[in-house]
């Protein structure tokens, strides 16, 4: 059996030490890197909260738009209903008076 020196054992201790400061400064980053992740996690979600509102008033302003467009839209027919019947009937009226069915 190999007897184990007071020296050997210091070096090893000497080494832990070394690991353990290591392990210390790869533990303070990853919590900074934590922390960073986690303001990172709140500042999306404010912008994700500010896009929905955004956007629920682009689909309102868009809504009064359509129904703006479909009013016009109904009026624009009607007006040119209007014209192709009348001039529909005029030329029923002037066929009429070309074949002598009024004098």
């Amino acid at each position: 059996m190999e007897a184990i020196h007071m020296s050997d054992i210091e070096e090893k201790v000497d080494e832990l030490r070394a690991g353990l400061e290591g392990l210390k400064i790869d533990v303070a980053v990853l919590k900074t890197d934590v922390q960073t992740l986690k303001q990172n996690v709140v500042e999306v979600r404010t912008d994700i909260r500010e896009l929905r509102t955004e956007i629920g008033g682009l689909r309102k302003e868009m809504h009064t738009d359509v129904d703006g467009l479909r009013k016009e839209m109904r009026s624009d027919f009607k007006l040119l209903f209007g014209a192709l019947i009348t001039v529909a009937i005029g030329l029923i009226g002037v066929m009429a008076k070309g074949f002598g069915w009024l004098h």
